[in-house]
């Protein structure tokens, strides 16, 4: 169905998405500041997988470097530890994720 989905990462398995945006990719969200021990951070990387994998052409990865807390204080945050072994994929960032999405060959990505 066409339009913009707002999807939990389990709820998403086994469907399939022109476009994965992954908002809130913090340390302590994603990672879950709950995962302690080795199984439960594997289980947190699975998941994180398959919602990239959920893309037919390309994800996007977010994450805040404060965020307001209920109390109203604004709470420094870091990225996700997972980042790091992202980066071995060779993602695109910042300016050239903006040239990419402008070369595009629209037209030739929405009749896949």
């Amino acid at each position: 169905m066409p339009g913009i989905h707002v999807l939990t990462g389990h709820i998403g398995k086994g469907q399939q998405f022109d476009w994965a945006i992954i908002i809130g990719a913090e340390d302590g969200a994603i990672p879950d500041f709950r995962a302690k021990t080795p199984e439960l951070q594997a289980e947190e990387a699975r998941v994180l997988s398959v919602m990239i994998s959920r893309a037919r052409h390309g994800a996007i990865i977010t994450y805040a470097r404060d965020v307001e807390a209920q109390t109203g204080k604004r709470i420094r945050r870091e990225e996700s530890p997972f980042f790091t072994q992202l980066t071995t994929a060779n993602p695109l960032c910042g300016p050239a994720i903006r040239e990419w999405l402008d070369a595009a060959d629209w037209t030739a990505i929405a009749a896949r």
